[in-house]
């Protein structure tokens, strides 16, 4: 019975996810538990397992691929294992078993690589081989798709077999290659492939260098095609997600007369802001809701979704019950998650379970800007730069959630909290 490896669902949002690698090829036995792959997905990579033992008999994408969620990936053949217990309690024991030579099969070397998509797919408007096309052949030891492909370019196949520059049998992703590589060097070729270019729209019959396929790409104003990553597709699903929301934005600033003086290297202001804004939360529950299936949940705790930039792109690890950690402890979680971050080791866990979310671009000089609510969050504070002593903060409130006075009492909680000194102390004890 053939068990099928899907795309999980590794988080509410998840629609989609990267296969990132395969640790399992064909023919491999695997046994319930055993870890199969890595996929990418709502700015993690995880680990997935599989659930039935077997032999793995088939891959279905490869590394890098994105496809959505429930897509077979894989195939495993379950009657493998049952198979092999039967037919080994069925044959009698031998003290010493015999082992029987296996006769081997021999393919002749290619010269030119044609394992890799990138250069089969050069060629347009001609199929790349499939899991059907036959591996031997009597005629010339060469697939009926390779013989039309050689026919196209004027390739003589028994001849470059002869000469070792084709395997026995040949497919048509041989033939592809081989031409390929025969009519187009090493970075011209790099280039149709960045570029998605067919390799017929250039002359036939003579070698092309990387400076030809430049000026063709110049010339007809060519657009280098670019990938959406994970990371920028789970943006662009928050983004879409924030849209749907009823949202109004409010601005304020807070003195930082007193914070700056508790500001340390490790001690920042981001962390202080985190531990402000819970102390606000548990002060004004408004901000502690959450809106699911038409009902509204009060969290009893002060979880927030914090802003952390990682290269190109910011990511929106939780700070659960800020409420109860010092600044020291905030401090501590924050270079854990920048460190997850950055070998990409974020979990669900640690991607979900928040109300409230912070964006801090200060340090950026940034004075003033709007940010969008992450996920189920009710609202998000946008953090500009400090000027005379003072922050601009603006809210983007789900009106769903929380009405316009909730969010100027909230507001006014946080101006004063600013302003606290027993609570700068409290929170370092």
């Amino acid at each position: 019975m053939d068990y099928k490896i899907v795309m999980p669902r590794l988080s509410d949002s998840m629609d989609e996810g990267q296969l990132v690698e395969w640790k399992i090829k064909p023919g491999d036995v695997v046994r319930n538990g055993d870890v199969i792959a890595e996929v990418e997905s709502d700015k993690a990579v995880m680990e997935i397992q599989t659930f039935k033992s077997g032999r793995v008999k088939e891959i279905l994408i490869e590394p890098g691929t994105i496809v959505p969620v429930g897509t077979a990936m894989a195939v495993i053949d379950t009657n493998v294992s049952s198979r092999s217990s039967a037919q080994s309690a069925a044959l009698p024991k031998e003290k010493h078993p015999r082992v029987q030579p296996v006769p081997e099969t021999k393919r002749e070397p290619a010269k030119v690589q044609s394992s890799s998509s990138n250069t089969i797919d050069m060629l347009a408007g001609i199929s790349n081989t499939s899991a059907g096309e036959k591996s031997t052949y009597t005629e010339g030891n060469a697939s009926p798709r390779a013989r039309a492909i050689a026919a196209k370019y004027g390739l003589d196949i028994e001849t470059l077999q002869k000469e070792g520059k084709l395997p026995v049998p040949a497919h048509s992703a041989d033939v592809k290659a081989y031409w390929l590589h025969r009519y187009f060097t090493p970075k011209a070729l790099e280039l149709i492939r960045r570029y998605h270019l067919s390799a017929d729209l250039f002359e036939s019959g003579k070698k092309h260098d990387d400076a030809e396929v430049r000026s063709y790409i110049e010339t007809h104003e060519v657009p280098l095609p670019e990938p959406l990553d994970m990371p920028h597709k789970a943006m662009i699903s928050i983004v879409n997600n924030a849209l749907k929301k009823p949202v109004y934005h409010m601005t304020d600033h807070i003195d930082a007369s007193l914070l700056n003086r508790y500001v340390s290297k490790e001690l920042t202001v981001t962390v202080w802001l985190i531990k402000l804004f819970g102390e606000a939360m548990m002060r004004q529950k408004y901000f502690r809701l959450t809106l699911t299936d038409g009902q509204m949940q009060l969290w009893p705790n002060a979880s927030i979704s914090v802003a952390v930039a990682s290269g190109e792109y910011l990511y929106m690890p939780v700070f659960r019950m800020v409420n109860k950690k010092t600044v020291a402890m905030l401090a501590k979680e924050l270079q854990q998650f920048k460190t997850k971050i950055r070998e990409r080791n974020l979990t669900k866990e640690d991607l979900t379970g928040s109300t409230f979310g912070i964006s801090n671009l200060g340090m950026t000089g940034i004075e003033q800007f709007d940010a969008m609510i992450n996920k189920d969050d009710c609202a998000i504070a946008a953090i500009g730069s400090e000027i005379d002593s003072q922050i601009t903060i603006t809210l983007t409130v789900d009106h769903r959630i929380v009405n316009g006075y909730q969010a100027a009492l909230f507001m006014q909680e946080l101006k004063a909290l600013a302003q606290d000194a027993m609570f700068f102390r409290e929170a370092t004890r």
